[in-house]
């Protein structure tokens, strides 16, 4: 009689036994966070940089007009946006080449085409 009146408690212990013995055999793989690609410094030090950037580009007579957007990440800048001229291109790379700290420079200008503009394509569509 008194056998029969623990087992539903050793039952118990026995599945919970099972259940922490499966949650603690993980792999430590598993359960470690992914690594950080950057860090608070990183993001700091790249936003200067492209701070640093843009103002060189805003002090070039030729390029100060233009709508060329920057973005850093880890040193390594990239400009995208219009230009009117591949003169303008070569210059904004120069540009970003002579700052400080610029490890490599991913240029996506692109000369524009045509002088149509949003109000005329929406007038002309």
């Amino acid at each position: 009689m008194t056998q029969s009146r623990y087992l539903p408690t050793l039952a118990l212990s026995a599945m919970a036994l099972a259940v922490m013995t499966t949650a603690c055999s993980k792999t430590e793989s598993a359960i470690e966070p992914s690594p950080v690609t950057t860090t608070v410094g990183t993001e700091v030090d790249d936003s200067l940089m492209t701070t640093a950037v843009k103002t060189a580009l805003l002090s070039e007579a030729n390029l100060k007009s233009l709508d060329v957007m920057v973005e850093t990440r880890k040193s390594e800048v990239q400009l995208s946006g219009f230009v009117d001229d591949q003169a303008q291109i070569a210059l904004a790379e120069s540009v970003t080449r002579g700052v400080a700290g610029v490890k490599a420079v991913d240029n996506r200008l692109v000369v524009k085409v045509g002088t149509s503009t949003i109000g005329n394509k929406i007038d002309d569509g």
